[in-house]
């Protein structure tokens, strides 16, 4: 498993590229593979023919090191490893890591002619989840009888749960019971384990419309069939990276709020006056971006990062950061990435609008190298586009602040009515922000100077492009 990420120490292979048997050369894509930070493409480095795949599609947890396949120089070579298998932990249970995908996946690439057993099949393959419920229950592939009903005779989750209450209950067979019946109790906490057979990672489902993920009306909702059983989706391991660090910010960083408006009228005059003349104006995101950059150029103070493991020593204070990196959040399949836009307090709306857009498509393809999202001194969040109003977003430690940026609003604003005294009602564009801070780091008064500074630069947007 390749380190795709600093941080990466796990990983989830999403899908093959490649057969075996098949030719390979550099710049070859091998496979896509979930990190911490994103879906990506692993790509190949040495010219050579594929001999083994060592484990199946949709295989969790796989250490960094661990080998994934074997490449050899001469396509005859490849025979040589037919029905390879890896070496098994010792003992001769199946482990809950590569040794056993692997065995199964070489199993199933010596036989590529056999085709999916039925339901009752004996297993072939074993995810990590059924592994590990096997070892937990002090139980063996040789000690138990089971039957798979995964795809490609994968012992699934279920059919280990299965297995392990028939042990227990002195039966003899381990057939699945196709459920959470059976051995899912509380009792038994190796059943909430994930199996890598299941449904495919997030960022390999197909891409849906933005209408269709709002949610239907409460009418149109089918209702619970009794006995009805849940769908167990596994957390991606994006999903469960981001949900490790926003909990660690959350509850370990002082969060401090600061919400103000922007005028937008100048932005959709200068917008709109673009649009006429060349048909695609940079996006009010765009220079948002190139604000807060001008912004953090005038107020230094807010693009600092803040070492938590020194917070109590008292040496512990904000480090100034030496280049203004802009970070943008993007969703993906797969979860938030949030690529940066560096040195962005040097670079136009109309420049950031390319790289953005540039950013954002590699981000959705999984093709961004590591120093392309990993680092930066600030980031920008903005839901506007999708009907949020105001929202508070989390800090993303070691940076000590976030913007969100909710939807543009028109407000009802008095005007002056001249010589003759009357006076009228006039709507103004503005745009809802909150300044989320490291209370450690940031204090109330640069927070506040630091919006003066980002509203007076959208107030003159001409500035921003170039």
């Amino acid at each position: 498993m390749p380190a795709l990420s600093p941080t990466m120490s796990h990983g989830n292979l999403a899908a093959w590229h490649v057969k075996v048997g098949e030719e390979v050369k550099p710049g070859d894509s091998l496979a896509d593979v979930e990190t911490d930070k994103a879906v990506m493409g692993w790509e190949n480095q040495d010219n050579g023919f594929v001999a083994a795949l060592l484990v199946p599609d949709g295989s969790k947890d796989i250490p960094v090191g661990a080998p994934l396949l074997i490449l050899v120089e001469e396509k005859g070579d490849v025979a040589k490893f037919e029905g390879y298998r890896p070496q098994e932990e010792e003992g001769g249970a199946a482990s809950d890591s590569v040794a056993a995908s692997a065995s199964g996946a070489a199993s199933a690439a010596a036989s590529p002619s056999s085709s999916s057993p039925s339901s009752s099949s004996p297993a072939r393959l074993i995810g990590p989840a059924a592994a590990r419920i096997l070892r937990q229950a002090g139980l063996s592939l040789s000690s138990v009888s089971l039957s798979a009903t995964g795809p490609k005779g994968t012992l699934t989750k279920e059919d280990a749960v299965a297995a392990v209450a028939a042990a227990r209950s002195g039966g003899g067979s381990g057939g699945s019971s196709g459920g959470s019946s059976g051995g899912s109790s509380a009792a038994d906490p190796a059943v909430t384990a994930s199996s890598p057979s299941a449904a495919a990672p997030a960022a390999a489902a197909p891409k849906k419309k933005a209408a269709a993920a709002r949610a239907p009306p409460l009418g149109a909702l089918p209702a619970p069939r009794p006995g009805a059983e849940f769908d167990d989706v596994p957390h991606s391991q994006m999903r469960r990276v981001i949900a490790s660090r926003l909990t660690a910010s959350k509850s370990g960083v002082p969060h401090a709020y600061y919400r103000a408006d922007a005028d937008l009228s100048a932005l959709t005059r200068l917008r709109a006056s673009l649009k006429k003349k060349s048909g695609k104006p940079p996006s009010v995101n765009d220079f948002v971006i190139a604000a807060a950059a001008r912004a953090l150029r005038a107020v230094p103070e807010l693009n600092v990062s803040f070492d938590a493991a020194a917070a109590g020593s008292p040496e512990a204070r904000p480090s100034p950061s030496a280049s203004v990196d802009v970070c943008v959040a993007v969703a993906t399949e797969g979860g938030l990435i949030t690529p940066i836009v560096k040195n962005a307090d040097g670079k136009g709306a109309a420049a950031i609008s390319a790289e953005v857009a540039d950013l954002a498509s590699r981000a959705r393809a999984g093709k961004l190298k590591p120093e392309e999202f990993t680092g930066g001194s600030f980031t920008i969040s903005n839901l506007g586009m999708f009907g949020v109003s105001h929202f508070s977003a989390i800090i993303n430690p070691p940076q000590a602040a976030i913007l969100a940026v909710g939807g543009a609003r028109h407000e009802a604003v008095e005007a002056d009515g001249g010589k003759r005294g009357a006076r009228s009602l006039t709507f103004v564009p503005r745009l809802a922000l909150t300044l989320s801070v490291d209370a450690r780091a940031v204090d109330g008064d640069a927070a506040g100077a630091w919006l003066d500074a980002f509203a007076a630069a959208l107030a003159e947007p001409e500035t921003l492009l170039q």
